[in-house]
């Protein structure tokens, strides 16, 4: 497979931004599309969600004059001169069941680092003190229900991956943060990687200087022939030689009895 020399470069989407009074932002990041106007004394807020061909490969905004002029558009009072707005990235709010393109089998005693992929939800913060306008997600994900039945299991947001050995292959998708997953087998069967619940909740955001976003690593060890694994997360203060900046805590806490059901059987989609 052919490998790009060097990535380009993106601008730090999450770096704040000004809108003055009468003007209105436009901003693709994804496949969410938002316009934000600020008038003396109200945001003014569009989304709207692209199909997942139409996805940006890069942030794209612009700036102009004129009111956000929609009646779909939601309003939120703010008094005050503040015009600064940042989007804050923050990962999913459940764990995400990712599957494989293609399956993969992990032999008894060996173990594989994979770079998996999940979207990013985008809180969109105004005014100085920055105060929360709203929480969007960067691109929408199905439910889906994870466990052995309907009585026992979680429910997840679903997604999907190429399962990447080499972070070099890669691409930018700027709504997207990558984490490192190391599996380990150290149960006598070969273990089926066909569908893997990442627990993103327990994970912290950072981004690095070309613009694109990082999770902490995990590593999950399989002992036994279940679907239960031990799972640790590992600090991250660089990626692949970047240095990083923190950007968002964990949503939940790590629980103390790291086993959790990992490679569990897909009820539903």
């Amino acid at each position: 497979m052919s490998r790009k020399s060097a990535k380009k470069a993106m601008p730090a989407w999450w770096e704040q931004a000004e809108v003055p009074i009468g003007q209105q932002w436009q901003v693709t990041l994804g496949t969410l599309e938002l316009t934000l106007a600020r008038t003396h004394d109200e945001w003014v807020l569009h989304s709207s969600s692209l199909e997942d061909s139409e996805a940006s490969r890069q942030p794209q905004y612009r700036l102009s004059k004129g009111q956000l002029d929609n009646p779909k558009a939601e309003r939120f009072v703010h008094s005050g001169d503040g015009h600064k707005v940042s989007l804050q990235p923050r990962l999913a709010d459940r764990p995400v069941v990712i599957r494989p393109r293609q399956a993969v089998a992990l032999l008894s005693g060996q173990q594989i680092t994979l770079y998996l992929s999940t979207p990013v939800w985008i809180d969109i913060m105004v005014g100085e003190p920055p105060l929360l306008l709203k929480s969007l997600p960067a691109q929408r994900l199905s439910d889906t229900w994870f466990g052995p039945n309907t009585r026992e299991g979680e429910l997840c947001y679903s997604g999907r991956t190429h399962a990447r050995h080499d972070p070099r292959d890669l691409p930018d998708r700027p709504h997207r943060a990558i984490t490192p997953l190391t599996i380990h087998n150290r149960a006598t069967s070969p273990l089926p990687i066909e569908k893997i619940s990442l627990p993103v909740p327990w994970l912290a955001l950072y981004g690095d200087q070309t613009g694109r976003l990082w999770t902490q690593s995990v590593t999950m060890t399989r002992d036994s022939e279940t679907d239960l694994a031990s799972v640790r997360v590992d600090s991250h203060e660089q990626a692949e030689g970047k240095t990083l900046t923190r950007l968002a805590e964990p949503r939940q806490a790590a629980q103390r009895n790291n086993m959790i059901r990992a490679f569990s059987a897909w009820l539903g989609d």
